[in-house]
């Protein structure tokens, strides 16, 4: 049922306990679309060597130029054979059971069309120390899209419905899923929330989001989705 997307770019440090989590993962079947963004360290070659357990498709897409990760989501996404995607990113953490959660809330919630839930914090890569919780709002509101992204780092996204609302714009380089959901929340989508955490997301110092080399363009790219759809709050 699921499809993971992941980009990535010179993960070295992580790749090997990624590959891990997603190997350990009790859900049986499912498949990883790896979209290589170029990588100059050894990461690819890790991905390309590791050994699956039996149920677990790997698929790598090598791009032969540095892309951003929303263009190597829609790759994914492109290459995807399931009717549901989740982007997982190289640095962070996905329980044992994430996937077979996700998986029992497909069958008993069909008619959502993204599935997010709750997360710790750590500040180790290793996702040994955890520093705080994130108790997310409901993202099917818009105006709590509005004051900030809210579902999480591992939505799980029915593919009709990424497709249907035209893919991620990769002209925002860091905040092109923040405004992926709010154009599905305008477009009608079901949000729903699972309160039980997933994961673990690592703030890493050195992320796209949250390097702070980034953060004028991040507020930037933030103010203009929150611009684009405040008019579309009744």
């Amino acid at each position: 049922m699921i499809s993971i997307l992941c980009s990535s770019y010179n993960s070295d440090q992580w790749i090997g306990q990624y590959l891990e989590y997603l190997n350990k993962q009790y859900l049986h079947q499912f498949e990883v679309i790896f979209v290589d963004a170029n990588s100059t360290d050894g990461s690819l070659q890790k991905i390309k060597d590791y050994v699956f357990r039996g149920g677990i498709r790997k698929v790598i897409i090598e791009s032969k130029e540095r892309i951003g990760i929303y263009e190597a989501w829609n790759l994914a996404i492109e290459n995807s054979t399931y009717n549901y995607v989740m982007n997982y990113n190289t640095d962070d953490k996905l329980f044992k059971s994430a996937l077979m959660i996700l998986a029992a809330n497909i069958k008993t919630n069909p008619e959502a069309d993204v599935i997010y839930a709750n997360n710790f914090i750590s500040n180790e890569s290793t996702h040994t120390q955890l520093i705080n919780f994130h108790n997310w709002t409901d993202a099917g509101h818009l105006p709590n899209l509005i004051a900030g992204c809210c579902c999480g780092p591992f939505p799980l996204l029915k593919k009709k419905s990424v497709v249907d609302a035209g893919m991620f714009d990769p002209r925002f380089t860091i905040s092109g899923d923040y405004e992926m959901w709010c154009r599905m929340n305008v477009k009608g989508c079901k949000f729903m929330k699972i309160d039980e955490p997933l994961g673990v997301y690592y703030h890493n110092p050195t992320g796209m989001s949250t390097d702070n080399n980034n953060r004028q363009e991040h507020i930037r790219q933030d103010s203009v989705i929150r611009d684009t759809y405040r008019s579309y709050i009744k």
